[in-house]
């Protein structure tokens, strides 16, 4: 056996164990997160486990077993919602998260208890990969323009590219985009702006008085 062939078995061998020491602690830390998973589960719902519907028992069933589950997620969480325990709704959505991240109704409903539950950032932060993972998806535009609107008026002047952005990917609902920005454009200018939009809303929509009397108003 020459060196060469010695140092590449040496190299595979190297190789194979490190892959097997990777393999093992993968599986050993997906083992204790379901185990830690299946006690977290547990205290969630501890002390009214037998008062719960029994759709929302099968669904903490379920994810115990199995907490890959997004449909048992979606079940708890909105359930904790409708109890008002918005916190322990959010966490069952980061959790479902982290099994997918890129899922768009998860996303967008933990999004919404986001921002009920006032925490702004993470809310808009959950609209911003909506339309990184899905940009076919309106809502997310919309929500995270209403979101700096209303919520985090610092970020007001961030709403015309947020509507145009969503505007350039989804080109057959321009009806969708045009108006919000005709309405912002008069709420905080330019005023030429606001006449470009409403002129577009109008040619789109010819029977929207509101926009015609918005538009008479702006020319006056």
């Amino acid at each position: 056996m020459t060196k060469n062939t010695k140092i590449i078995i040496l190299i595979v061998a190297v190789i194979l164990i490190l892959g097997g020491g990777i393999l093992a602690w993968k599986i050993w830390s997906q083992q204790e997160r379901m185990g830690s998973f299946g006690d977290y589960i547990t205290s969630l719902f501890a002390g009214e486990k037998e008062e719960l519907p029994e759709s929302i028992r099968d669904a903490y069933e379920t994810l115990k077993n199995d907490p890959s589950n997004l449909d048992a997620y979606m079940a708890l969480a909105l359930w904790k919602r409708d109890q008002g325990e918005l916190e322990e709704a959010i966490k069952l959505y980061e959790q479902a998260l982290a099994v997918k991240p890129d899922d768009t109704l998860l996303l967008m409903n933990s999004a919404e208890l986001y921002t009920r539950n006032e925490q702004y950032a993470e809310a808009a932060g959950a609209y911003v990969k909506v339309m990184e993972v899905n940009p076919r998806w309106l809502a997310s535009y919309r929500s995270l323009a209403d979101l700096y609107r209303y919520q985090m008026p610092e970020r007001q002047i961030e709403i015309p590219s947020i509507l145009k952005r969503g505007l350039e990917a989804n080109s057959d609902n321009e009806l969708y985009f045009v108006g919000p920005l005709a309405v912002y454009y008069k709420d905080f200018g330019p005023e030429d702006e606001a006449i470009r939009w409403y002129e577009r809303l109008l040619e789109l929509d010819p029977t929207n008085t509101a926009a015609k009397s918005e538009l008479e108003e702006l020319k006056k």
